[in-house]
């Protein structure tokens, strides 16, 4: 439900790729397809509700002459884009900190260092909260009470204090400032934004193994925690375009949106814990949600052997009952991914622009099996069954994730020189370089040790 929030932190993107108009209808297509690409993957967690998610239905589903390889890929993938994402996020909060102490001090001027500490503590930080199982209900309700009221109070605040813009501007203007000259295409990369704020929901795939009849609470979270999340997000896109302010002016800024804060709340302070109290707070939740279900994506696939030093990896503390040693690893691996900003902005960039497209490669994999195969493959008596809508909804979630895939791989600005590869979209190139990667290791190592149990 804090997708509300990435319409904000993404303000940059949303008026140089459509603009307010293409973000509010934008929205209410990806929560749409999103919700399909819920529906097929939460009819499979109610037959499998294992903690392996996609892995665990790509073993089920994939032909048993390659079900081993395209398992471990799936895994890996769908692991790593975890990290990329929850580096992403914390990356993002620190740079947000930064902004916030540049405006109370106005000499300060912050380095990459600063930056990386930061980052650091946001993580280490996030380990406490995911320790134990009895912790994640509370996260959750805090979660669920600050997004709400979050939301409410910014909404509020911002209809009340804002200047606001004519109808039109918000429902029929189109914003352009992308360098791509085709009014269709900038429509279709307006989705981007909607994307990156309702991906996710499927992290309960990662937890069923936690909670109380997960073949039948899982699928209900998953889809109605996607619907919540449109509803959210399209409120917040409506405010944003009503309220938007002097954009021109707060696109000089590379966070446009704390130029925003302080514009329409009148009061610097007022800005600082605005975006500390509801942004790197949610953030930080988010943060604590993704680790949590990367943690048992690692400590499923290390159940199968599926990691070096799996039989330390799979280890459950006695204590807290919890994979502590996989959540150890997942926050070391991103801590690690956050030195790259010691050489190069663009390269942690392109690390963490793996997080969207492995996501959609982990949403599509099992549903394509399932149609290949054909639906019979699946059990009968499921609790949650899409019935003779099982199909098209399939194989829309399939056209939707296709689509999706597609438009993360190209890059959001143009042109794209060799003299300026800043506006280059390295996706393409970290998912080519990950899948390589992950059949390199498979073929000297992880063969030899993964396990898939007969079926």
């Amino acid at each position: 439900m804090a997708s509300w929030t990435c319409n904000i932190v993404l303000y940059g993107t949303v008026f140089d790729v459509g603009g307010p108009m293409m973000l509010i209808y934008s929205t209410i297509i990806v929560t749409l397809g999103q919700c399909l690409l819920m529906a097929s993957l939460g009819e499979m967690c109610s037959i499998w509700p294992y903690s392996g998610g996609q892995q665990a239905y790509t073993k089920h589903l994939a032909p048993a002459s390659c079900r081993r390889f395209l398992s471990y890929l799936i895994g890996w993938i769908v692991y790593l884009g975890e990290i990329a994402t929850s580096a992403g996020c914390a990356m993002n909060s620190a740079q947000i900190v930064t902004a916030v102490v540049q405006l109370h001090y106005h000499n300060y001027i912050p380095t990459r260092w600063h930056i990386w500490l930061i980052y650091s503590g946001i993580l280490l930080l996030s380990i406490l909260f995911s320790f134990t199982q009895r912790h994640l209900p509370v996260i959750a309700l805090i979660g669920a009470l600050v997004t709400v009221g979050g939301g409410i109070a910014w909404a509020t605040t911002f209809l009340v204090l804002a200047q606001k813009h004519e109808a039109a501007f918000v429902f029929n203007y189109l914003i352009n400032r992308s360098g791509y000259t085709s009014t269709g295409w900038v429509g279709l990369m307006s989705i981007y934004t909607p994307v990156y704020a309702l991906y996710g929901t499927d992290g309960v795939l990662h937890i069923t193994e936690e909670i109380h009849c997960p073949e039948k609470n899982a699928p209900r979270a998953m889809i109605l925690s996607m619907v919540l999340s449109g509803i959210t997000s399209l409120m917040g896109a409506v405010v944003l375009g009503f309220c938007a302010g002097n954009w021109q002016s707060y696109m000089e800024s590379d966070l446009p949106f704390i130029p925003w804060f302080v514009e329409i709340l009148d009061n610097v302070t007022g800005a600082i814990v605005l975006a500390i109290v509801v942004l790197v707070f949610l953030n930080f939740l988010i943060i604590v949600g993704i680790n949590t279900a990367a943690s048992r994506m690692a400590w499923s696939m290390a159940t199968d052997h599926a990691l070096p030093f799996s039989d330390v990896l799979m280890r459950i503390n006695p204590t807290f009952q919890t994979p502590i040693n996989t959540i150890l690893l997942t926050v070391a691996a991103e801590m690690v991914i956050g030195l790259v900003v010691f050489g190069s902005d663009y390269a942690f960039e392109a690390i963490v622009s793996l997080g969207g497209v492995a996501f959609q490669i982990g949403y599509l994999t099992p549903v394509l099996l399932l149609i290949i195969r054909g639906r019979s493959a699946l059990p009968s008596g499921r609790y949650f069954d899409l019935g003779r809508f099982g199909l098209v909804i399939n194989v829309s979630s399939v056209c939707w994730s296709s689509l999706i895939i597609v438009i993360l791989l190209f890059p959001l600005y143009v042109p794209v020189t060799p003299g300026d590869i800043y506006n280059m979209n390295w996706a393409v190139v970290m998912c080519g370089g990950l899948i390589l990667a992950v059949a390199v290791d498979w073929v000297f190592r992880g063969r030899f040790h993964y396990i898939v149990p007969a079926l």
